[in-house]
């Protein structure tokens, strides 16, 4: 999970971010558009988290697998 954060992270740089939103993956389309460019830290458990807004409008620091994305968007894995 966190080398997935990381890779997010990364992928929102602005010399990268065009090329990664061409890339045929629509969920890493919603998952850059979901993050933006919130800001991101370990916590305690070594777990990278993303400061996001929840339905309510309060912030919250969320893992990669509790972003909300669009009901459409395919899953990350056949389950």
């Amino acid at each position: 999970m966190n080398t997935a954060s990381l890779t997010l992270a990364a992928l929102r740089a602005e010399s990268v971010r065009d090329r990664a939103m061409r890339a045929p993956h629509p969920r890493l389309h919603a998952l850059l558009q979901a993050v933006g460019d919130a800001p991101y830290e370990s916590d305690e458990a070594q777990d990278v988290r993303f400061r996001l807004l929840d339905q309510s409008g309060q912030e919250q620091w969320s893992r990669l697998d509790e972003i909300s994305l669009p009901p459409n968007t395919q899953a990350a894995w056949p389950r």
